[in-house]
């Protein structure tokens, strides 16, 4: 009948720091050169070790890649709309730029006012007037072209026989303005909106990813 053994460990500070099988100590794992007296060893660690973590309260292990990972996806996307929004920026800005450079001038005379009505409220019908000018002007090809403008306003600003400057696209003389702030204005809509809205969404992405930066380092510093 083979002989029980008798097992124990020593502990100091929450570690086993001796092993004693039958009276003799060992002072590492390794040391123990029965298998099987390595594994009982063991279980009984394991064993004393549950014993006292359900005293405790337990801790979810933090992942920082887990946390910060939802967050890193969502400021891709918005890293991808500021791209985005600045590329059209660029492009319609370039587009400005070049009507601007190839544009032409002739002077031309008001022919008529274009009123146009349209519904902003169906339910209460409330109706917005507005006014767009048609303007009679000679081409530098000496071609005559009568051209109703695509900017027009909620007020009259121009009467029939009124005297404009038009600006206009040789290769393309009815694709005309009337030379005005408002219609100067109106070609820098699209480029200055995408712009200041690509520059916010770079900006708050920058300042976000500081800040997760940070967090990531401090979560790093605290679990060393």
């Amino acid at each position: 009948m083979a002989k029980k053994k008798n097992y124990s460990i020593r502990w100091e500070n929450d570690a086993a720091v001796a092993f004693e099988i039958n009276g003799v100590v060992y002072n590492s794992l390794d040391k123990i050169l029965d298998p099987k007296d390595r594994r009982k060893i063991m279980a009984i660690m394991n064993a004393e070790k549950s014993a006292n973590s359900d005293d405790q309260p337990i801790k979810p292990p933090v992942s920082s890649e887990g946390f910060f990972g939802f967050e890193n996806i969502i400021l891709s996307i918005f890293t991808g709309v500021a791209v985005v929004l600045l590329l059209i920026a660029g492009i319609s800005s370039a587009s400005a730029i070049g009507t601007l450079q190839k544009e032409k001038s002739a002077p031309g005379i008001v022919t008529d006012v274009v009123i146009s009505r349209e519904y902003i409220n169906q339910k209460d019908r409330i109706i917005q007037v507005f006014y767009f000018p048609v303007v009679n002007f000679t081409a530098e090809d000496g071609r005559r072209r009568t051209v109703q403008m695509n900017v027009g306003s909620d007020l009259p600003e121009y009467e029939k026989g009124n005297e404009v400057t038009v600006l206009y696209d040789p290769e393309h003389p009815l694709d005309a303005r009337i030379k005005s702030f408002e219609s100067g204005a109106v070609m820098w809509i699209l480029p200055v909106i995408t712009g200041i809205l690509g520059i916010s969404f770079l900006v708050a992405v920058i300042a976000v990813r500081i800040v997760i930066s940070r967090e990531e380092s401090s979560s790093a510093q605290t679990s060393e």
